[in-house]
């Protein structure tokens, strides 16, 4: 393991004891609850929960980096599963989440490293749990040089789901954003804190490459105006760069993005559209 920093070996041996991992689950998960209870709550849209179970089963779009307190908005009878990644990260997150009674689904797309991190796999987990009516909580953006760039994925989900994607993002007025690419940001007590969504966004079963990549802008931009809106509406500012939209070609004839081998499996597996895209009464 030349080269790896010290810290990051140490925290990959923590994260192989499960015991360690679940007593810092624990505690994570009693410090959001904290935050939630010592923070005064402003949502938007005012009715932020019944405007979003309206489109049950759905994607909840997220910026990596940003969604500590999104695990918060769970509500006793909704049924969530977030996808997680299987690093040693993923498992300290994996066992924060298990606290409030969300699902998970263990997998990331290849990334720029081309490396299979059981991408295929969550995807089609991804799409079986929207089948079974469960929210699927998924960060939209993938660990590039360029980061806040929204990856084809969540396009390619939402529409072999037919499930619509909201973004969703949480802000507070007491951070401390971590030296990461993500910039990882921890919400504090005693904050003003937000929740935003946006609006619901469909995309259609047949929609071209061109399409796809249009939509997944759109995902882009719509996550960019919430997090702003919720860092606005807390008073605080949002930790991150703007960056530039991928440009197009990223999808072949097909409407999958050349070159991610876990896409394009998962693509072709020719699982059923959920059908039932209509909100709740």
């Amino acid at each position: 393991m030349d080269g790896v920093p010290s810290q990051v070996m140490k925290f990959q041996v923590v994260a192989k004891k499960p015991m360690v991992v679940a007593l810092i689950g624990a505690m994570v998960g009693s410090f959001v609850r904290l935050v939630r209870g010592t923070s005064s709550v402003v949502f938007f849209p005012g009715d932020f929960h019944s405007e979003i179970a309206a489109y049950q089963p759905f994607i909840l779009a997220m910026w990596h980096g940003q969604f500590m307190m999104l695990a918060a908005l769970n509500k006793p009878g909704w049924k969530v599963a977030a996808i997680v990644s299987r690093h040693a990260d993923g498992e300290l997150i994996a066992a924060t989440l298990k606290r409030f009674n969300i699902d998970l689904i263990r997998g990331a797309g290849a990334g720029r490293r081309k490396r299979d991190r059981g991408g295929t796999f969550a995807f089609r987990a991804a799409l079986s749990a929207l089948e079974r009516g469960s929210i699927v909580a998924m960060t939209a953006d993938m660990p590039t040089d360029e980061p806040r760039t929204v990856g084809p994925g969540i396009v390619m989900l939402a529409r072999l789901s037919g499930r619509p994607i909201i973004p969703v993002a949480a802000a507070s007025s007491r951070f401390v954003a971590l030296n990461t690419w993500s910039r990882m940001t921890i919400n504090l007590p005693f904050s003003r804190l937000a929740f935003v969504a946006g609006q619901p966004l469909f995309v259609p079963e047949n929609a071209d490459a061109r399409t796809l990549d249009e939509l997944r802008r759109k995902v882009q931009r719509s996550l960019e105006k919430v997090t702003s809106r919720a860092y606005a509406l807390a008073g605080g500012e949002w930790p991150m760069p703007t960056v530039k939209a991928v440009p197009l070609g990223h999808y072949d004839e097909t409407g999958r993005q050349a070159g991610d081998r876990n896409l394009q499996m998962a693509g072709n597996q020719g699982s059923p559209r959920h059908t039932s895209l209509k909100p709740s009464s």
